[in-house]
């Protein structure tokens, strides 16, 4: 259907970093929006507010970017149930498109602390920006089946297993990044080929629409894009998240080494706060669930069905240094930066 990626992607890789260097140059100083999920996200509506946070009564505010979708609907959660005003944090959410994103609003100050997966971090990091991952985000889970990311395609898509999508356009929220990195590695797990696989960049609102006006050939997104894909007659093909390595950490929490330096105490709060949240999901999903209505605007029926990850906790190191392996593997840097130069320490 589209053009093969297997020649270019080196040089896509290539200059995905650079790009990504320049855009955190030149965000600094800057105001950024903060895009949401479309009609799936009424956080996405907020302003962004100037670039110094301030103080609500004796609680720091901590401006937290995070990723559209159940990863920012975690966090508003965590505020709305007092689980950040419990460690004395205001925190106030800003929803943005991927985890890439996120960089730069934190390099130039927009975010003090920020949501992104475990690829972004370690890009980051290997073109020299100075960020460390402060807390394990979202994890996927040991059964493929009921993880929150999946690979979607039409009902009658003749994408009937993972070896098909080679040769295929898949739309994934960012280029060169965390999706890219699990399916190629869950296709390679499956004995498939992926070399010629297309990756085509789009928002994850965008992605259920796309395909099924057949723009692209499938789709990979998360919850709750996954449960409205399905929701609307989309078929799972492979779970990259979960095939890649059961009970792999993907998300996680990072700011800029001179915050942490400077507020190790605020960002050891922010942690507590999320590992809280992150347990009473565990305990009271349903509680979530109900939230979700609000929190993500979605169908009641639809909240009821979306697969939860665990959250919070430390960062995973073990999975930090298989997906910089498969980062090298699949070419998106040469090198990975030594783990205690990517991950805080208390």
């Amino acid at each position: 259907m589209m053009n093969s990626v297997g020649e270019r992607r080196w040089l896509l890789a290539v200059v995905a970093l650079a790009v990504f260097a320049l855009v955190a140059a030149a965000c600094s100083g800057q105001e950024q929006a903060a895009p949401g999920a479309g009609d799936q996200s009424p956080a996405g509506d907020q302003d962004t507010p100037d670039a110094e946070p301030s103080a609500v009564g004796d609680e720091p505010t901590v401006r937290v970017g995070d990723i559209t979708g159940i990863p920012a609907a975690f966090l508003q959660y965590a505020v709305q149930e007092g689980f950040m005003e419990e460690q004395g944090l205001n925190v106030e959410v800003m929803p943005s498109p991927g985890g890439a994103a996120n960089v730069p609003g934190i390099e130039s100050g927009d975010f003090q602390i920020a949501g992104s997966n475990v690829v972004s971090v370690l890009l980051a990091r290997a073109q020299g920006l100075q960020v460390k991952m402060v807390s394990a985000g979202t994890f996927a889970t040991d059964d493929p089946a009921e993880d929150f990311s999946q690979v979607l395609v039409r009902e009658d898509s003749p994408i009937q297993e993972p070896a098909d999508l080679n040769g295929n356009a898949v739309a994934v929220n960012t280029l060169s990044n965390i999706a890219e990195v699990t399916i190629r590695a869950s296709l390679e797990n499956a004995s498939a080929e992926h070399a010629d696989i297309e990756f085509v960049e789009m928002g994850f609102p965008d992605m259920v629409p796309a395909l099924q006006n057949g723009e692209v050939d499938a789709i990979h997104v998360i919850e709750p894009f996954l449960s409205i894909g399905v929701d609307q007659g989309l078929r799972p093909v492979i779970a990259p998240y979960a095939e890649t390595q059961p009970g792999m950490a993907i998300g996680s929490y990072f700011s800029s080494d001179t915050y942490i330096e400077e507020n190790s105490e605020v960002v050891d709060r922010f942690v507590a706060g999320v590992t809280a949240a992150g347990d009473a999901i565990a305990q009271n999903p349903g509680a979530f669930r109900d939230a979700l209505v609000d929190l993500a605007d979605l169908d009641p029926a639809v909240a009821q069905t979306v697969k939860l990850p665990d959250w919070g906790g430390p960062v995973d190191t073990a999975s930090v240094e298989l997906i910089g392996e498969l980062m090298t593997r699949y070419g998106l840097a040469e090198d990975m930066p030594p783990l205690e130069d990517v991950v805080y320490q208390p």
